[in-house]
C-alpha cells in the first residue's frame, strides 16, 4: 500500500508499488531523459523493476531512498526524487518523465524531498552531482538555490566531468521560504488556469 512521505498541493512524494514499473520503464527507456545519466544509455523494463525493488528495500530498511512522485497519492508515477548513500556522502537525485519538464511539479517535488531529508531525517548536508553538459539540470539547481550562477566543484568521473554542489541544512532553511513562495505562486496560477479552462 502506498504511503505518503510528504506532499504539497497535489504533488506527492510517496513509496513505490508495482504500478510504478511501467512509468519508470518509460523514463529509463527515453534516450533524451537518460542522455546525461551515467553512461547515457537507456535501460529496460527488467532494470526498472529491479531498481524499484531496491528503492523499496532501502525504504523498508533505513526509512529513505529515492521516492516516487505523483500528482495525487493514488495517481501514476511522474518521476522520482530522493537520496542515495554514495561515495561523497548523501546524494540527492531526481528525474521526471519528459512531458513534465518545464512544469512546476519537479521543482515542488525537489523541495518536498529536501524538506523531508533535512527536517525529518536529520541530514546535515547533501550533494548533487550533475554532468556539466546537462544544462537543464544545472539551471534547475541554480534556480532552486537562488544563485546568480551555479557553482561547485568539477569532479572527474568515469562518465565525464560532473559538477558537485553541496547543500547544508542551514542553506536549505534560508532558501526554503523563497521556494515555498514560488510553489504557492505556481499553485495559484494553475488553479486560475483550471478555473478558466
Amino acid at each position: 500500500m502506498r504511503q505518503n512521505v510528504n506532499h504539497l498541493y497535489n504533488v506527492y512524494l510517496r513509496t513505490w508499488d508495482q504500478d510504478d514499473i511501467e512509468g519508470y520503464a518509460e523514463l529509463l527507456g527515453d534516450p533524451q531523459t537518460m542522455q546525461y545519466i551515467s553512461a547515457g544509455t537507456t535501460r529496460n523494463r527488467d532494470t526498472a523493476a529491479a531498481e524499484i525493488a531496491r528503492f523499496q528495500q532501502e525504504i523498508a530498511q533505513q526509512g529513505w531512498s529515492r521516492w516516487a512522485v505523483s500528482l495525487g497519492l493514488d495517481s501514476p508515477f511522474i518521476g522520482y526524487a530522493g537520496f542515495a548513500e554514495k561515495e561523497y556522502g548523501i546524494n540527492f537525485g531526481n528525474r521526471f518523465l519528459k512531458k513534465y519538464w518545464g512544469s512546476p511539479y519537479p521543482f515542488t517535488a525537489i523541495h518536498l524531498a529536501l524538506e523531508h531529508g533535512f527536517l525529518k531525517l536529520g541530514f546535515d548536508q547533501i550533494y548533487t552531482l550533475t554532468n556539466i553538459k546537462h544544462h537543464r539540470a544545472l539551471e534547475m539547481n541554480r534556480a532552486f538555490l537562488h544563485l546568480p550562477e551555479i557553482s561547485g566543484t568539477v569532479m572527474e568521473t568515469p562518465f565525464g566531468p560532473h559538477l558537485k554542489v553541496d547543500l547544508t541544512r542551514e542553506r536549505f532553511m534560508e532558501i526554503s521560504p523563497l521556494n515555498r513562495a514560488r510553489i504557492d505562486r505556481f499553485s495559484r496560477r494553475l488553479t486560475r488556469s483550471h478555473a478558466t479552462a
